[in-house]
Order: structure tokens, then C-alpha cells, then sequence
């Protein structure tokens, strides 16, 4: 990014940011939002808790107070200031990649986090907002180029090597998350659709050739197949898509009553308090809560989309586009995921599903958002 430009942009003092602008301009409904649905993925998780006594429901409430302060932080910062270190950022990013591959905890046969005792961190969920804020100042620079292959080329190259970083743990659903957000900052960024049609072909018959040189594990094959035919595996991959299903139909228009949900509480349903954590609240809340919980996501979504719409400078936009893109994407596949229409990902519910990496970035990233409202225009003095 052009520097005099950059510095123009973070030449406001933040002491008067915060005095002029901070009270008048927080999106007070966008952060009420993200509120409610951390409140109703705390429902759901106390209902785990009390069942098997795990202490989900104390770990999210914990993470939420340090996300929300994240929130905050972000929005009082800005984006503008993160852009003078997001090559420090970048490869703080694949160092964490590449050293949780090589000393991190194993699970299910992922090796995805760094463990201390009870503490765990998923670095690859960093990496979408660290891939984010780099792809923002990539695609500004190249702005005057943006309409020619070898822009393309180079922002893809920016994402491979984290990308196929994450591939190799396996995490597949955090790899698509990367996907959608290179995708729809690219979209906003003003790459012509050709080329962005040309990528996606190629990312499927780069999927084709993974399966048929087996890079790509069998149960994730399975758990891809089942999408389509959930009963051609019913014990196996396709038993959480089945469960899931007889759990969201007994649910009903109501639902069964906070923790009086019979699947989800008699743990039929696998991983309840993260992928499927949905599911819950379908039973428990019944089509009310379901609708609840879609109409919320919405209105984050749609109230993101409309402070990124009023943003004052190019790399806001940027950085407002793959945040989004990265919420909208987890809530659809998601959703989806949950009412048998996607393949099992692992990808969570934002703001409702466990996971304190998860929601700690995703608060984050809401908090750039407001603060990409709150300098929509210049400081009047």
C-alpha cells in the first residue's frame, strides 16, 4: 500500500477518535446483535453443561467478556492502524500454521490446536482474520491492476501457502471458510467475474484430482456422499446427519423446553456444543428459536454489510467484505450442514457454537466493522 496514502489515513490521534467519535458512532445494534446470539448459544451450552459436566458453559461465557473486549479494542484501533504490520501479521500467521502441525494437540485426528492444560488455541482460526487484513492492503494496492490475471495470480499465491497449511491438519471446512473470504473480497475489490468463474472451476477439478491421488481422507469422501444419501451409511457418517434431523423435527413449533430436548441431551447427537449446536436449539426452541437465531444472523450480516457500504476509504471495505463473507459463510454451511443439505465440515455456528478461538475472532472482526462506522467521514473539529 501507497505509504503517504496509509499515513493520511492513521494521522487522526486516537485520543480524540475515541472522544469525538466513539460514544456518538458505535453501532450500538450491530453489537446487541452479537450479544443475543452469544446469549443463545450460552442457553444451548448449559444445557450440555449440565448433562455430562463439561464446563462449556463457563469457558464461552469467559471467552465472550475477552471477545467483547476485543470488540471494543478493534473498534477503537481500526483497521487502518493494523495495515503498518500486516506483513508481521502474515507471518506470525504461518509460523503459528506450521508449529501447531508440528507440536500441537491431536484430536479426532486433527491436529489443530496448542493444549495447556485446560486452555486451547486454534491457529487456523486466526489465519482468517490475519488472511483477511493482508488480502484488504494486497487488493488496494493492486487497485489500478485489478482487472488483470497476474492481480489474480498474485492474490491467490498470498493464500496458498497458509491455506494448504490448514489443509494439512486435515481441516477442510476452515480451508472453504479461506476460500469464501479470498472470493468475496476479490468480488467487492472489483475482480472481473470471468476470472472469478475461472478459480472456482479450477478449485473443483484441484478437489477432483485431491480425492483420486488420496490427499483428500475417506471420511471426509463419506461425510461428503452422505450429504446426498444420508442412508447409504446410517451408523456411520451419515448417523450425525440422521440424528440431526429426528432432533429438529421433534422440535416442533416451540421445541421441548431449554434442556428437555430427548436427542440432544440423551447425547445422541455427536458434538452438540459445536457443530451441531443448531440442532439444539432446534429441538429445545422448536421452529421459534430456529427462526430466532436465522433472523438474528441476518440482521448481523445485513448491518455489517451496511456500515461496510458507507465506509470512507477502499481497504475498509476490504477488510468489512471478508469479515462477512467469513460469517455468512460459517452460517450457511453450517445451517446447512445441520438440516442435512451440506456435508459435515466442522465449521461452527458464529457467535453460538463453542469454541473460544472462534468467537474470539469473530468479535473481533465485527469490531472492525464498527469501526470501519465510526471514521465514515472525515473528523470535524
Amino acid at each position: 500500500m501507497n505509504r503517504d496514502i496509509l499515513l493520511n489515513m492513521t494521522a487522526v490521534p486516537l485520543p480524540a477518535l475515541v472522544d469525538r467519535r466513539f460514544a456518538k458512532r458505535f453501532d450500538v445494534p450491530l453489537a446487541l446483535t452479537a450479544l443475543a446470539l452469544i446469549a443463545i448459544g450460552l442457553a444451548a451450552l448449559y444445557g450440555v453443561e449440565a448433562d455430562n459436566g463439561h464446563p462449556y458453559f463457563v469457558k464461552q461465557a469467559v471467552w465472550s467478556v475477552v471477545g467483547m473486549a476485543g470488540l471494543i479494542a478493534a473498534a477503537v484501533v481500526g483497521h487502518e492502524r493494523v495495515q503498518r504490520h500486516v506483513r508481521a501479521l502474515y507471518v506470525i500467521n504461518l509460523i503459528l500454521l506450521i508449529a501447531v502441525l508440528v507440536a500441537g494437540h491431536e484430536a479426532k485426528g486433527s491436529v489443530r490446536w496448542f493444549a495447556i492444560g485446560q486452555f486451547r488455541m486454534q491457529p487456523s482460526e486466526f489465519a482468517k482474520l490475519f488472511l483477511t487484513l493482508s488480502l484488504a492492503g494486497l487488493f488496494y494496492s493492486h487497485r489500478e491492476r485489478i482487472d488483470r490475471p497476474s492481480t489474480v495470480l498474485r492474490s491467490l499465491a498470498h493464500v496458498a501457502v497458509p491455506l494448504l497449511l490448514v489443509l494439512r491438519q486435515p481441516d477442510l471446512g476452515t480451508t472453504l471458510v479461506i476460500g469464501s473470504i479470498w472470493l468475496g473480497m476479490a468480488f467487492v475489490a472489483g475482480v472481473p467475474v470471468k476470472y472469478l468463474a475461472a478459480v472456482i472451476v479450477c478449485a473443483l477439478a484441484m478437489f477432483g484430482l485431491m480425492v483420486q491421488a488420496g490427499a483428500i481422507r475417506d471420511y471426509q469422501i463419506k461425510r461428503l456422499l452422505v450429504c446426498f444419501n444420508p442412508g447409504s451409511d446410517p451408523k456411520g457418517a451419515g448417523y450425525q446427519v440422521n440424528q440431526a434431523r429426528i432432533a429438529i423435527g421433534s422440535g416442533r413449533i416451540f421445541g421441548k423446553g431449554l434442556g428437555r430436548g430427548t436427542q440432544s441431551q440423551g447425547e445422541f447427537i455427536p458434538e452438540r456444543q459445536t457443530d451441531f449446536v443448531f440442532t439444539m436449539i432446534a429441538e429445545e426452541g422448536g421452529f421459534f428459536g430456529s427462526a430466532v437465531t436465522l433472523g438474528l444472523l441476518l440482521t448481523l450480516v445485513l448491518r455489517g454489510w451496511l456500515l461496510v457500504g458507507l465506509a470512507s476509504d477502499g481497504v475498509g471495505r476490504l477488510v468489512g467484505a471478508g469479515v462477512l463473507s467469513m460469517i455468512s459463510f460459517h452460517a450457511l454451511v453450517n445451517m446447512a450442514m445441520n438440516v442435512g443439505l451440506g456435508p459435515v465440515t466442522g465449521v461452527p455456528l458464529p457467535l453460538v457454537s463453542y469454541g473460544g478461538s472462534s468467537i474470539l475472532v469473530t468479535l473481533i472482526g465485527i469490531g472492525l466493522i464498527i469501526g470501519i462506522g465510526i471514521r465514515r467521514d472525515p473528523l470535524v473539529f
